[in-house]
């Protein structure tokens, strides 16, 4: 496996803490610590736009592809719709003293997680808020949908799962410490946390099995996991500063991208997406900066 960085993207403020595809699979969409909401062209490096600025910090945002806006979360704000063909604010749903961690959609719903345990359901066409799911006061890291259910992760280490009528079906101490990042592979599930492991997991008879022996991925929490356009590997991103390439099915670890060796990042590694333009690697970081990584 050959790693080349192929670019590297300036121009934020602050560290970028959240990163999203586009419709076009040339461009995405970065935000982070400074608040700006820019969009990238991987074909024209470097001649990023602003879209949105916003007072505070951006740790999720996700796009609504069958209405063309860009959901925003402004931290102890709320949410903000952009649309992305006249670029205006066209909506906003206040959260007060919430920090805003994930954003996912599913069918007419918008399931919003933030700080103090709080899950927000929001009606994806009239944005009113249909529902709080509160179950304590672990901040909610992530969401993932599978299926008919939805699985969350929590700052505790948990991992709970919902029905579609906000119904808690399922918890189980997936991690050590925080649940950063779920992802879906084939038929099981993948979480990563803050104790720098790898869990795989089958959803069997309404309960989560473990179906591979936890791997120590990094030295530190890992950010972030995604799924290359073939299928065949992931990727993490961690505070310790590296990323590294898997082997999707086995977790058999095939390359360590770092400052020493390839010209990595300097600090956290906070976000990743694998886009389906020419299955380029991008990763977003707390030095401010998002490279671009050919995987071949």
């Amino acid at each position: 496996m050959k790693i080349e960085r192929i670019d590297t993207f300036a121009g934020h403020r602050g560290a970028v803490y959240a990163l999203e595809k586009a419709v076009d699979n040339a461009l995405f969409y970065s935000a982070g610590a400074d608040g700006w909401v820019v969009k990238w062209n991987l074909q024209k490096p470097d001649l990023g736009k602003v879209i949105a600025q916003i007072q505070g910090s951006i740790y999720a945002m996700r796009l609504d592809h069958l209405s063309g806006i860009l959901w925003v979360a402004q931290n102890n704000e709320g949410i903000h719709g952009i649309d992305l063909g006249t670029l205006d604010r066209v909506f906003s749903i206040p959260m007060l003293n919430q920090s805003i961690f994930d954003i996912q959609f599913w069918g007419d719903q918008v399931w919003v997680a933030s700080s103090h345990g709080m899950i927000t359901v929001v009606d994806r066409l009239s944005h009113q808020v249909l529902k709080h799911v509160k179950v304590g006061e672990a901040h909610v890291r992530c969401l993932m949908v599978v299926g008919q259910q939805i699985f969350a992760g929590y700052s505790d280490g948990n991992m709970r799962v919902f029905s579609s009528q906000f119904d808690l079906v399922h918890a189980k101490r997936a991690h050590e410490k925080r649940v950063f990042a779920l992802i879906e592979v084939g038929e099981t599930l993948i979480s990563v946390g803050g104790d720098a492991h790898i869990r795989v997991w089958n959803w069997e008879s309404n309960e989560l099995i473990e179906a591979l022996p936890a791997v120590p991925a990094h030295i530190q929490a890992i950010n972030a996991v995604v799924l290359s356009p073939c299928g065949r590997y992931l990727a993490t991103g961690s505070m310790d500063k590296t990323i590294k390439i898997w082997h999707a099915t086995d977790l058999t670890l095939l390359k360590v991208i770092d400052f020493p060796r390839y010209g990595g990042h300097k600090h956290s590694i906070n976000a990743l997406i694998w886009s389906d333009y020419t299955d380029l690697l991008v990763s977003g970081s707390d030095d401010k900066h998002i490279s671009v990584w050919k995987i071949d």
